[in-house]
């Protein structure tokens, strides 16, 4: 996606009243700029052509499908959501635990800052624009980040950081901003955002941090207690690098506390085959079912083959997906485990 250099300057007087983070999530979302403003320039206009254009064709009914799939499958009572190594994807959360009372999300990719934009003149809105417009460009079509890339993609500024991707993704999942401020446990850094669904009153907390395992034991150790904190939740993954896979001399960062924390702190949890192996979930604690196609790993993970889950989609599987989520991004193609605590 390009955007042209947008015209004119923005201006604090310009603008009706001043500029909300509900405003700014929204004209990051391409969804308007107020009808006064030096922002709803054809410049603009072109750009949530291009941003609804690609949201439409694929992410929007990717969603809506994953949406009416689920229907029925969710467990009926969750507060707390946690993705770990979701990163900025709280769209996919949002779609599929849409209640929650608190969404904990995290991954390597720093916070960013919150963004201002009655602080911001032209060229850096119409740059900042074209660096959210890129960093956008492959997960409206798959559904996902690459993770080598996203670091990459994903810069310090205000509007394609990890804060400007969740404006960005709540806007577009029809939710109101209500406010956004900095938070921490201890050194790692985040995001904290309440918005609005409806009537109600929902939190996103996104923090930077790494949870392989000698991460957890020195530089990140205050994580794990404060997650621990939440109490039981409900847990997501999704394009998790197979990091939970990772085992013996050959890989020395391992992940097996985190993995750990997720089999003992949730109710239930949903993934593809990127997540927890299936060897770890104890037939008799959790109930399981098996959904969509499974053969074998992208290329890039072959190694990570799970004969057992093979055997159990081909037995078990409710039949194929209708929407895309994970590394098998073609319709018909993924698969999904769910594993709900026995009670």
């Amino acid at each position: 996606m390009r955007v042209v250099a947008l015209c004119g300057m923005l201006l604090a007087a310009s603008i009706a009243g001043a500029t909300t983070l509900d405003d700014t999530a929204r004209f990051l979302a391409g969804k308007g700029a107020p009808a006064d403003s030096v922002l709803a320039d054809a410049a603009y206009k072109e750009y949530a052509q291009q941003i609804q254009t690609g949201w439409n064709q694929f992410e929007q009914p990717n969603l809506d499908h994953m949406r009416t799939w689920w229907d029925g499958r969710a467990p009926a009572k969750y507060a707390t959501v946690f993705y770990p190594f979701g990163g900025p994807d709280i769209g996919n959360a949002i779609t599929l635990f849409p209640d929650a009372d608190l969404y904990l999300l995290f991954g390597l990719e720093p916070t960013g800052s919150i963004l201002d934009l009655q602080a911001l003149d032209r060229d850096a809105i119409s740059a900042g624009l074209n660096e959210l417009a890129a960093s956008l460009s492959t997960v409206l079509q798959v559904n996902y980040f690459f993770t080598k890339t996203m670091a990459k993609k994903l810069g310090p500024g205000s509007f394609n950081s990890t804060t400007g991707l969740l404006l960005f993704f709540l806007a577009m999942n029809d939710c109101e901003v209500t406010g956004a401020k900095p938070i921490a446990i201890g050194t790692i850094p985040g995001i904290e955002i309440t918005f609005e669904r409806g009537k109600k009153q929902q939190t996103l907390r996104y923090f930077s941090v790494n949870v392989a395992d000698a991460s957890l034991a020195k530089s990140s150790a205050a994580f794990l207690p404060y997650v621990k904190r939440q109490g039981r939740f409900v847990t997501l993954i999704k394009s998790a690098s197979y990091l939970m896979h990772k085992e013996g001399s050959a890989e020395p960062v391992h992940f097996a506390k985190i993995r750990a924390l997720i089999l003992e702190q949730s109710d239930f949890v949903v993934q593809d085959d990127s997540g927890v192996p299936l060897r770890l979930f104890a037939r008799d604690k959790w109930k399981l079912q098996f959904h969509g196609k499974y053969a074998a790993p992208t290329t890039e993970f072959g190694k990570y083959l799970q004969p057992d889950l093979k055997v159990e989609m081909q037995r078990n599987s409710t039949g194929k997906l209708p929407f895309s989520y994970g590394y098998a991004y073609k319709q018909g193609e993924a698969n999904l485990m769910t594993a709900e605590l026995r009670k």
